[in-house]
């Protein structure tokens, strides 16, 4: 392709001593050499479409006939004849209508020159119109430009996460996690970009893991679940089945569909683990990245707080005998601890703490017990429950996993609706406030299972008197989470009168609230006035209906 640039154009014109033939033969020499089509030529000048009109409808006619024999040329491998049209198109690559057909030839190419990776990269237009095939080419050889282009995906995920956990509506911890990774946009647009690129998802995974180290946030371990089982779900993916983990992971992802961590599936990766305990990458790296997620967390805990029921019910052995329970444990605790394990403070090979398996666990058994004897409706009288001594708290104020428990303990009183031993034990909270009881991941799970289970607002009275009113000034998101508890009574029986009593004072924002919290707490005002009004107004027209039936009833006799 001869073209003749605008400076080009420029010089000629200037120096013709006839400038309409000098027009005359720019368009012969440029335009499009068919026999059959110059005759027409004069009819549309007299008609007045110019020439660039008729050769762009022209190009829009023939782009697709293109675009087909630039596939047809790669499909039979004629790299040569590829090159030779890439050299000769892509000087015309900035022409808005020809761009995609140079794209075209430029994916199908197997390696593309570095002269036109460059172009393409520095020219912003050019290269947010390339197809992502010729994209994922760029990226392998420009890992930070690949990088640069997820950091607001992954911004996006976090976000959706955070919102999600400020509703209460639905539990975040109860989504099917194939339903959770068919409905992210995040997941999507990394499965786009990745393709069938095994490097690209290398980058991806490593990306998220030095992520996680630097800030300690648990939602890019659910990313990387995530991630690797939406490969998993395309069946025969070769980035899947590249990856050292997946067969772990793939068995925790079952684990999550049934919310719960059988023996079976427990034996399964203790094999793994096993298979592998000599691999320090899998074993001190990747295997606590993936068990810091919070959802991980929640069905490890929430399996062991079943196995301490377990051994109530059938007598199975003590903490301190049972190994199925010291394996969840030992599974648990890496997640809780995977910042230390992954910098070396930690061992995937360290022993659960014997305190944990000698006197506190049995503790937590014994208050399963009392509370049994409390609620049978066989005992004469209400039994005394004793509570942990300060030594207990303490110790799980020291204690990740302690404290772990404990928080999952209260949530599964609440989810079987044992009201009693939870208004005994909601103190306790007030303890461990900086070790997880003032965290969304904790409180959305506690405020959805009470709005869930608790009938009676008694009950939301004692967790907001016990709890939530002694933490909200102190900590943003207990204040957050106690205003949708709120929200929740209002329209119950005597709502009313809690919600008043908790608005005027105890659980109303201070200048140190942020915005947010502000915004939430007048949304709620104007919902109490508002039903106030609607209470009011239907009294009024009961009365007014009451009234005229006594008149009517005057007026008859």
């Amino acid at each position: 392709m001869n073209i003749n640039f605008k400076e080009d154009l420029k010089t000629t014109l200037t120096n013709c001593e006839d400038p309409f033939r000098a027009i005359k033969d720019i368009q012969d020499e440029n335009g499009i050499a068919l026999a059959q089509i110059r005759p027409a030529l004069p009819l549309l000048d007299l008609l007045g479409v110019k020439r660039l009109d008729f050769h762009l409808a022209v190009l829009d006619d023939m782009k697709d006939r293109l675009i087909k024999r630039i596939q047809e040329l790669a499909q039979h491998g004629d790299k040569k004849q590829l090159e030779v049209l890439l050299e000769k198109s892509f000087s015309v690559i900035n022409l808005t209508h020809v761009t995609p057909i140079v794209m075209e030839i430029v994916k199908h190419m197997p390696r593309i020159p570095d002269r036109y990776v460059k172009y393409i990269v520095e020219h912003e237009q050019i290269y947010s119109r390339a197809p992502i095939e010729l994209k994922r080419l760029i990226w392998i050889d420009n890992p930070t430009l690949f990088q640069k282009e997820l950091q607001p995906i992954i911004s996006q995920y976090l976000a959706n996460v955070e919102e999600q956990l400020l509703q209460c509506d639905q539990n975040y911890f109860l989504q099917l996690p194939k339903q959770r990774r068919q409905t992210s946009p995040t997941i999507q647009s990394l499965l786009q970009m990745i393709g069938t690129n095994i490097k690209l998802y290398d980058i991806v995974r490593a990306s998220l893991q030095k992520l996680f180290q630097r800030t300690k946030i648990v939602h890019y371990s659910s990313l990387r679940l995530l991630l690797l089982m939406a490969f998993h779900d395309l069946e025969n993916n070769s980035v899947s089945k590249s990856d050292s983990i997946h067969i772990f992971v793939w068995t925790l992802d079952a684990a999550l569909k049934e919310r719960k961590l059988d023996v079976k599936k427990q034996r399964e990766i203790e094999q793994f683990l096993d298979a592998n305990v000599r691999d320090t990458d899998i074993i001190n790296k990747y295997i606590p990245f993936v068990l810091a997620d919070p959802n991980v967390i929640s069905i490890l805990a929430k399996s062991c707080i079943l196995s301490l029921h377990k051994q109530v019910d059938d007598e199975i052995p003590l903490p301190r005998s049972n190994k199925e329970l010291q394996f969840l444990l030992k599974l648990l605790n890496m997640g809780l601890c995977a910042w230390d394990v992954l910098d070396g403070a930690m061992s995937y090979h360290d022993p659960i703490d014997s305190k944990l398996l000698t006197n506190y666990l049995p503790f937590l058994i014994r208050l399963i017990v009392e509370n049994r004897l409390n609620t049978d409706t066989s005992s004469s009288s209400t039994l005394k429950l004793v509570l942990p001594q300060t030594e207990f708290v303490q110790y799980m104020i020291t204690n990740r996993l302690a404290c772990q428990l404990f928080l999952r303990f209260i949530i599964e009183i609440y989810h079987q609706k044992q009201f009693w031993l939870a208004t005994q034990l909601i103190p306790y909270l007030n303890e461990l406030v900086e070790n997880g009881s003032g965290d969304k991941l904790f409180l959305h799970q506690l405020v959805y299972f009470v709005r869930q289970s608790v009938e009676q607002i008694h009950y939301i009275g004692i967790l907001l008197d016990r709890f939530f009113v002694l933490q909200a000034q102190g900590h943003e998101f207990v204040l957050y989470y106690g205003l949708i508890l709120l929200k929740h009574v209002l329209h119950k029986p005597n709502g009313t009168n809690l919600v008043s009593k908790y608005l005027s004072h105890s659980l109303k924002p201070s200048q140190d609230h942020s915005t947010f919290i502000h915004d939430k707490y007048q949304q709620l005002v104007r919902e109490y006035d508002e039903y106030l009004r609607q209470l009011q107004s239907r009294e009024h027209n009961q009365q007014q209906t009451s009234t005229d039936k006594q008149n009517s009833f005057s007026i008859f006799h």
